[in-house]
């Protein structure tokens, strides 16, 4: 009887864990025992991220290791799934004879008789963009307090610089009876957060004609149990008054705003073909300060994009200076066959993006650690992350406007009496970089 030990190791985005976790459920509904994250057992499945170079590098790293497991005899079968695989998987297959299987980002009820075959399967198995597997329950990956809620799937905005709408297809929203199935379920198994993803969530159910996001965020805010609801990745220019006036007046939708706005230039937004320009992003920054108690900002930019002036490097750090938001993620510009800004002209000499880069996060540090003294002495309801892994005797928390793993968190330094999961009163006595320091209110 074969053995049926699997280890699972995701890499990559949220999106990428919630994959990684209906492909666990997948495999545990016929018959296999899900490891994570381990070269071990009978075949391990890797779930890559093939967005840009630095994820493809993480990526190709992950196989060799896998490689070199299989041929100490600690596993036997390697399985390569995901946007890595999805975008090169014909020209891995040939390169990497050593990969028993290469399957896309989707086709994963396929996996267990995949596996079971005894033999190589070659190139790719999978092309075709599916909808989401709705009859997989999924494994939990790391927690289950805090958990993504994946409403669709692909991208219809064709951003320049991006290979999204290549590997993942155009936009497949959900239905909203199979999202609130999964949401109940996961908050019958613990989840007090959920946090919506998706490439583009403001636009669900703009393929079938009519954007249906605050009829899916009404039905998710019934679930008894549900404490929070995080929206991830909003569009600017699909951020509507509507919307606004809905998160006004919601208890569970967070007033939190993770908006990538990519950079504030107009000839480069242009260039980018993205849908905005400087003024709407603006607008849109006022109108939710002026609408929304107490927002909090997230965004993303990108850094060295071809044709990026002096100039428009220099709008970008005055709009900081202007506009700081709490959180800002910056990337270099990575050209990324076959999106269109692969062959634009002008491209940055890699030292001038490096330097960029760096001024950039210099400023963003200094305004987001800056920002951190807003949080002193206020009081949060604030969720218990348990123990610190470098420091066992430090508890980990996070406020509503700490999205997990990304944000940072409450550190707090004595016991608190309260397992993972569960909500303690906080207060912030300290800033310690991005992260804050706090103890429990009363103490």
């Amino acid at each position: 009887m074969p053995n049926k030990n699997i280890s699972i190791i995701p890499l990559g985005c949220p999106k990428n864990d919630v994959d990684s976790e209906l492909i666990a459920g997948t495999l545990k509904k016929s018959g296999y025992t899900v490891h994570w994250d381990t070269f071990s057992g009978d075949t391990v499945i890797i779930n890559t991220c093939g967005f840009i170079k630095d994820a493809i590098d993480e990526s190709l790293d992950t196989i060799m290791q896998a490689i070199r497991a299989k041929k100490e005899g600690r596993i036997k079968k390697i399985v390569v799934t995901g946007c890595l695989s999805q975008r090169f998987g014909g020209k891995l297959s040939s390169q990497l004879e050593d990969v028993d299987l290469f399957l896309g980002v989707n086709g994963f009820e396929n996996l267990p008789d995949l596996i079971r075959q005894n033999n190589r399967h070659g190139s790719f198995v999978g092309k075709a963009f599916t909808a989401y597997p709705e009859q997989t329950e999924r494994l939990a990956y790391q927690r289950t307090h805090s958990v993504y809620l994946k409403i669709a799937d692909g991208c219809n905005n064709n951003c320049s610089y991006c290979v999204i709408p290549f590997i993942k297809g155009r936009l497949k929203s959900r239905e909203i009876d199979d999202i609130v199935h999964e949401a109940k379920t996961l908050v019958d198994k613990g989840a007090v957060e959920l946090s919506i993803i998706a490439q583009d969530t403001l636009n669900f159910g703009a393929d079938r004609g009519k954007n249906e996001l605050i009829k899916l965020l009404s039905a998710l805010e019934k679930i008894h149990g549900l404490k929070w609801i995080r929206l991830n990745y909003l569009y600017p220019s699909h951020i509507t008054d509507e919307l606004l006036t809905f998160i006004s007046h919601s208890d569970k939708v967070l007033k939190y705003f993770d908006i990538p706005i990519q950079h504030v230039s107009d000839r480069i937004l242009k260039l980018m073909n993205r849908k905005t320009t400087s003024d709407t992003i603006k607008r849109i920054i006022d109108k939710i300060e002026k609408n929304i108690e107490t927002p909090f900002f997230r965004t993303t930019v990108i850094a060295g994009f071809p044709g990026e002036t002096d100039n428009d490097f220099d709008e970008l750090l005055n709009f900081f200076n202007d506009h700081p938001f709490h959180r800002i993620g910056v990337f270099p510009y990575s050209a990324e066959e076959p999106a269109v800004a692969s062959g634009l002209k002008d491209r940055i000499p890699q030292r001038m993006i490096t330097e960029r880069l760096n001024r950039i996060n210099d400023l963003a540090h200094k305004i987001m650690t800056g920002l951190s003294s807003d949080f002193l002495d206020k009081t949060y309801d604030s969720l218990i992350e348990g123990p610190d892994p470098s420091d066992p005797t430090t508890t980990l928390a996070r406020p509503w406007f700490f999205a997990p793993e990304i944000d940072g968190y409450i550190l707090i330094y004595h016991p608190v009496g309260k397992p993972t999961g569960q909500f303690a009163r906080i207060r912030i006595t300290d800033a310690l970089g991005v992260d804050l320091v706090g103890e429990l209110a009363g103490s």
